[in-house]
C-alpha cells in the first residue's frame, strides 16, 4: 500500500522547492546570463585588471572615496580606515598617522628597497621544510615584538573583545618579512614552482588586514 501512494506522489517543481526555502520577504529571482556573458568572462564585466599592481592597490585603498571613511570590525573591534590598513601592510615606523603623509613614490621605493635588499640577503639552507619554515617565521615574529617601532599607535583590537593583549596584531615594516620571503622562496624552488613576488606578498598582507570587510561591505 505504502509503494503506491509513493508512485502516486506528485513531484515538486522547481518554483515550489525555491518558495519552500526563502525566508525573507521581497526577495527577488536571479536568472542566468547570455552566452555573451559566459563567454566574456570577469573582465567583462569588471575589466581587466591593471597591470601596475602596487599603482593599483594604492588607488583602491588610498585614492578612493572612502580612503579615509572608518568602519570597525565586529569581530575585534577595530577601528580603522583601508588608507590605515594600506600603510600597516607596510609598517609605516611612523604608525597610523604617516599614512596620510606617505605618496605612492614613497611605497614604491619601499618595494624597490625590499627588493635590493631581498638579493643581498644570503639564501638559508637551512630551510628545507614546512616545519623549518614555521620555525623560522616564530623567530622573526619573536624578534620584531622586540624592535623600538613595535609600540608605534596603530589601530588595535578592543580590549572587550581580546583580552589578552600579546595577541593583539603586531605592526612590521617590510623589509622585516626578508628572511620568510627568501625562505618560502627557496621551498618553492625545490618542489619547481614559481617564485613569490613582492607583489604578492603585499596582496596577501593587505588581503588578511580588515579592508575586507570594508570592501566586502
Amino acid at each position: 500500500q505504502g509503494t503506491k501512494e509513493l508512485t502516486s506522489i506528485t513531484v515538486a517543481t522547481t518554483q515550489e522547492y525555491n518558495e519552500k526555502y526563502v525566508q525573507v520577504e521581497g526577495c527577488f529571482d536571479l536568472s542566468y546570463g547570455s552566452l555573451d556573458s559566459f563567454y566574456g568572462g570577469l573582465e567583462n564585466q569588471v575589466g581587466a585588471p591593471r597591470p601596475e599592481f602596487l599603482r593599483a592597490v594604492h588607488q583602491e585603498h588610498c585614492d578612493a572615496i572612502e580612503s579615509d571613511k572608518e568602519f570597525t570590525t565586529g569581530n575585534y573591534g577595530i577601528t580603522t580606515t583601508s588608507r590605515t590598513e594600506f600603510a600597516f601592510a607596510f609598517g609605516l615606523d611612523g604608525g597610523a598617522a604617516a599614512a596620510r603623509g606617505t605618496s605612492l613614490q614613497d611605497y614604491e621605493r619601499m618595494v624597490s628597497d625590499f627588493s635590493k635588499a631581498g638579493e643581498a640577503e644570503a639564501e638559508d639552507e637551512n630551510i628545507n621544510t614546512k616545519k623549518d619554515f614555521v620555525i623560522l617565521c616564530d623567530q622573526q615574529l619573536e624578534k620584531v615584538q622586540q624592535r623600538p617601532n613595535a609600540g608605534v599607535a596603530w589601530p588595535s583590537e578592543s580590549t572587550s573583545k581580546l583580552k589578552d593583549p600579546t595577541k593583539c596584531r603586531q605592526p612590521r615594516n617590510l623589509e622585516s618579512f626578508i628572511k620568510e620571503f627568501k625562505a618560502v622562496n627557496r621551498l618553492l624552488a625545490n618542489i619547481k614552482e614559481p617564485a613569490l613576488l613582492v607583489a604578492e606578498l603585499l596582496g596577501a598582507r593587505l588581503f588578511l588586514r580588515l579592508c575586507v570587510i570594508s570592501f566586502a561591505v
